[in-house]
């Protein structure tokens, strides 16, 4: 089963008249948003072998070098898709075109994009760079408005933010469809680091890789992060400062989720894929990446762990609804799902409940939130209480 899901990117890349860099991870939908959403008078896609793709025609670098500076010189817009495989000189030769016509390069690889924006950087001052990173909750949630009931399309929506996971869909329930996917996809999900390093940074991508597993596996609190990897040898002492810039560059590629405790310095990580969250965190469990698992005995910590990933996806729908900044509340004493906050006043405190919910849950949580300020929102599945809504509600809101 298939979606088509329109995203907003789409509309600020078409009209923005400056030159661009569009970046992010792999799988997060940007060749297909380039070439399906945006208009261009010609489009390139370079290929690993370093062919380049035209339309239907294979062309040489050469080739596409000299019809794109033709293109920019008349004024036409032009795409150049995967750039970060070319020679970084490649672009350099296109500087002293500029700002004629309107240039367009999206790539993957955390190395040159950290470059092209370096202070020494001879492209520096003419590429506005774009982040591409999941499909927005509300653009998801839009295009599954009317194809599936209420609770069944917030459910998908949480996992197919994220484009590659749309074709695998075939119509399942949520918990047989994220099964299907850590079962036959588990090798995707794995090497999502990809393209974002070179080959000389391969010492580099194990520490990544190490994180990753960590966060994946729940641990969020980076002391103890930290902790773990020295005790494994792969960072020198157990000080935080030995990992800090590894999540920032994680976090800029969106394979990392920094999100604020409430009332606190301190951020809880956790990995921004809910399929690459569940699969680390299974393979923590049942070392699945060795072995398979059959649905049934995964199940329970499935849906557990769906959970979670449907009440960060509510918690994220609200903070983008509400132009506000999702944080946790975490304290000795209580925990709460989510808060939004704007300009740093605490403007929502929510609570989901997707499972069997009562009356007496709104009650409860009223209660325990009463001594912070906010509106209090309980989310059901559904049912209804006061102080609560449910999927239907969301899906008509």
């Amino acid at each position: 089963m298939d979606y088509i899901i329109k995203r907003s990117e789409a509309q600020m890349i078409s009209r923005e008249k400056s030159w661009l860099m569009v970046y992010g991870r792999r799988k997060t939908g940007k060749t297909f948003l380039l070439r399906n959403f945006c208009k261009f008078d010609a489009y390139f896609l370079v290929k690993k072998d370093l062919s380049v793709f035209s339309g239907e025609s294979r062309i040489t670098i050469d080739e596409m070098k000299k019809m794109a500076k033709e293109l920019l010189v008349a004024g036409k817009s032009v795409a150049i898709d995967e750039f970060q495989r070319l020679d970084e000189s490649f672009l350099e030769e296109f500087t002293v075109i500029h700002p004629k016509g309107k240039l367009v390069v999206s790539g993957s690889s955390m190395r040159i994009v950290k470059k092209l924006f370096e202070p020494n950087s001879a492209l520096l001052g003419f590429f506005t760079p774009v982040k591409i990173g999941f499909i927005s909750p509300g653009n998801a949630l839009r295009e599954l408005k009317g194809k599936l009931r209420p609770a069944e399309a917030i459910e998908l929506a949480v996992f197919i933010r994220e484009p590659w996971l749309i074709p695998l869909y075939n119509g399942e329930n949520i918990v047989d469809f994220v099964h299907k996917v850590i079962t036959n996809s588990k090798f995707i999900i794995s090497s999502l680091l990809g393209e974002i390093f070179s080959e000389e940074e391969r010492e580099l991508s194990r520490k990544y890789q190490a994180i990753l597993r960590l966060v994946g596996s729940g641990i969020w609190n980076t002391k103890e992060l930290a902790s773990i990897l020295y005790s494994r040898g792969i960072i020198p002492d157990s000080s935080v400062t030995h990992i800090l810039q590894y999540l920032k560059n994680l976090e800029e590629m969106e394979l990392v989720e920094s999100i604020k405790i409430y009332n606190s310095k301190s951020n809880f990580y956790r990995l921004s894929s809910p399929i690459m969250n569940i699969y680390y965190y299974l393979d923590s469990r049942y070392d699945i990446s060795s072995r398979e698992i059959s649905k049934e005995e995964a199940k329970p910590t499935l849906e557990k762990l769906i959970n979670l990933e449907i009440q960060n996806f509510i918690a994220d729908l609200f903070a983008e609804k509400e132009g506000g900044r999702k944080e946790y509340y975490i304290s000795p004493e209580k925990e709460f799902d989510f808060i939004i906050t704007k300009r740093n006043r605490l403007e929502i405190v929510g609570e989901v409940k997707w499972k069997k919910a009562e009356s007496k849950d709104v009650e409860k949580f009223c209660e325990a939130a009463q001594h912070l300020p906010g509106k209090k929102v309980v989310i059901f599945r559904q049912g209804k209480a006061e102080s609560s809504i449910n999927a239907e509600d969301i899906m008509s809101g």
